[in-house]
């Protein structure tokens, strides 16, 4: 079988196998919750934890490339998560995941 997803880090695209990709894509159903990514949103997602997957398997020094890798591709999925939660909140009309009510207002 084949990779799901298109790795372009080639450094660490060497590392990543069938096995690590169904890891990162269950870390991602965990970080996503009860919220449906975009397959877009999941595609980006997924593949930033693949890379910090590798990145921290391999991981042999603290002052390695895999350390440098790790903590960019960390700073990337703290940014990218929220906007791919934030997306999926609005996709299912749902801001920040909770519902919306109201309350009628009327003078007496």
């Amino acid at each position: 079988m084949s990779l799901t997803y298109t790795y372009h880090d080639a450094y660490l695209a060497r590392f990543i196998d069938e096995p690590l990709e169904t890891r990162a894509l269950a870390d991602v159903a965990v970080l996503a919750g009860a919220r449906a990514f975009s397959p877009d949103w999941l595609e980006r997602v997924a593949v930033v934890q693949a890379y910090i997957i590798a990145a921290r398997e391999n991981q042999a020094d603290p002052e390695d490339l895999f350390t440098a890798k790790l903590k960019t591709y960390r700073a990337e999925l703290s940014v990218l998560l929220p906007q791919a939660l934030a997306a999926a909140d609005a996709a299912s009309g749902e801001p920040g995941g909770l519902g919306l009510f109201s309350i009628p207002l009327e003078r007496a």
